[in-house]
């Protein structure tokens, strides 16, 4: 859970203290309703007892039959809202495990559908008896409990709830992006928020039921928008960045996942609006439509309007990559460490090995200021590369001491583009982390490829580096750099998982090409 920090801090008041209000109100209000039919029935009984007017209320019970759901019902609802704000929905945004993530969702529906039952089981409504000429006869009481009903309105409230937050998160955005310039920017949300809430908790009562009033059109609005944001977000996360594989199943697939989602978010909304008959009356096939047209237009657009962004961002990223890679392969640490191994090579045998060290040196500073300011290169390049950085460390390595470094590498036998250094960080901080001299250290590197998919894995020991080795406090080219530059890159195409332990370290990176 995030820290309860700023605005978020004086929302979580903010909404107890608007809660508290409506239910005063809303307790207030009933309670004079309610003596207000008693005097008039008294007025208009045409002689009859007062216990022949009043009757039907002999079995009401105003405390439990109307402040009970009542309270219970809105504590059951902030409740709900509290769980979905600061829990589910960031843990949905972090990427915080799946089943995290779906415990806090099924509280908050829980919770709902808790808020909706205990409201409609206990709530007893009174109202008059007339007779056929609009003559009062007494108080009658009903009660709008049914399992539509609760499932319905269980909806309704989920739809009020997501749209909340959808609106919150612009405030938090404009908040983030505009602090330093523009600081009450955010305002333009949270002030028109905060007054649309006061608004509600000091005049507005909402219905017995939430579809069956003027408020279901209010619903319907809500639940369109909610359904183009979630549309528009599978479109642009998991379509687009697909669409060059337009021919394969996976992408069929996709984009058959897309049109159930769209199918059940509409059948959800639909049954809503009538109460799970699914009648003619609640389903609007041109709103339907216009839905999933909204959604694909508003992904397009996004990624259009984000493409310059991200070739810049992935500009800026990948030069730091190339700085960060120039300066790993030419500080004096790694520099003293070849040119030693060089250095003894030559001692021990003819010059032929030495050779083969020095070529492999400069065909890696050849890659480095040649192909690593390019936007793609060919998977060959990239391999040989690593090749040549795993051969120069082996060099300088007895691996007959306690040392085991195995490397299972396949050529791709099509053309394949990558893009540059994104698998060497990962065999960088393997050799960095992994090799000791005093205990048994080893590495792992596998690469395999598919038609679709390049597959990489790195294992490797790990052992503290020592308080003397100059590089104790460097984080190599930069995993972090690395995420960045894949989350740029290959948006919706990648997958990347790290453990770590304290005596070993794995990588395992997936990338559709």
């Amino acid at each position: 859970m995030r820290e309860i920090t700023g605005v978020r801090r004086y929302e979580l008041w903010f909404a107890i203290y608007v809660a508290v209000i409506y239910v005063i109100r809303r307790l207030i209000q009933e309670a004079g309703r309610i003596d207000d039919m008693v005097e008039s029935l008294l007025r208009n009984s045409n002689g009859r007892p007062a216990s022949v007017v009043l009757q039907d209320l002999e079995r009401y019970n105003h405390t439990l039959h109307n402040n009970v759901p009542l309270i219970v019902g809105v504590l059951l609802f902030l409740l709900a809202w509290f769980v979905f704000h600061y829990l589910a929905y960031p843990a949905i945004q972090d990427g915080e495990q799946s089943e995290k993530t779906m415990l806090y969702a099924g509280l908050t529906v829980l919770l709902l559908l808790g808020s909706v039952a205990s409201y409609h089981y206990l709530k007893w409504r009174p109202v008059f008896r007339e007779d056929g000429f609009g003559g009062l006869l007494g108080i009658r009481l009903y009660s709008m409990y049914s399992k539509r009903n609760v499932l319905a309105d269980t909806i309704g409230l989920g739809i009020i709830v997501f749209a909340y937050e959808l609106i919150s998160q612009l405030g938090y955005d404009l908040d983030r992006k505009y602090r330093k310039d523009f600081k009450f920017v955010s305002y333009l949300i949270w002030v028109p928020v905060a007054i649309f809430m006061l608004t509600f908790a000091l005049f507005v009562q909402l219905p017995e039921t939430l579809w069956r009033s003027s408020f279901a059109g209010t619903l319907l609005i809500l639940a369109t928008i909610i359904q183009i944001y979630l549309l528009q977000n599978v479109v642009y996360k998991s379509i687009l960045p697909s669409v060059q594989d337009s021919r394969t199943t996976e992408f069929f697939g996709r984009v058959l996942v897309l049109l159930l989602l769209w199918l059940l978010l509409n059948l959800i909304v639909w049954g809503a609006r009538t109460q799970f008959t699914y009648s003619g009356s609640g389903l609007n096939t041109g709103l339907l439509l216009v839905t999933l047209f909204a959604a694909g237009l508003m992904a397009v657009l996004r990624r259009i309007t984000n493409k310059e962004k991200v070739q810049l961002q992935t500009q800026v990223s990948q030069t730091s990559a190339e700085l960060a890679g120039l300066q790993s392969q030419i500080n004096p640490h790694f520099l003293f460490n070849a040119l030693n191994s060089l250095y003894s090579t030559a001692l021990q045998e003819n010059s032929e090995k030495t050779a083969d060290g020095i070529q492999k040196l400069g065909d890696m500073m050849r890659f480095m200021l040649q192909e690593n300011n390019r936007d793609r290169i060919p998977l060959e390049k990239e391999i040989e590369y690593l090749q040549n950085y795993i051969q120069l460390q082996r060099m300088r390595l007895d691996e007959s001491h306690g040392i085991e470094i195995r490397v299972t590498i396949s050529e791709p036998n099509r053309d394949i583009s990558i893009a540059p250094m994104m698998l060497i960080p990962f065999v960088e901080n393997a050799f960095k982390h992994g090799i000791s001299l005093r205990n048994p250290s080893w590495i792992f590197i596998t690469l395999t490829l598919d038609l679709t998919t390049l597959y990489f894995k790195v294992h490797n020991s790990r052992h503290p580096a020592p308080a003397s080795d100059p590089e104790r406090d460097r984080s190599g080219i930069g995993l972090e750099n690395v995420r960045k530059r894949l989350e740029l890159i290959y948006p919706g195409r990648y997958s990347l998982a790290i453990q770590a332990s304290e005596q070993d370290y794995f990588v395992a990176l997936t990338i559709r090409y």
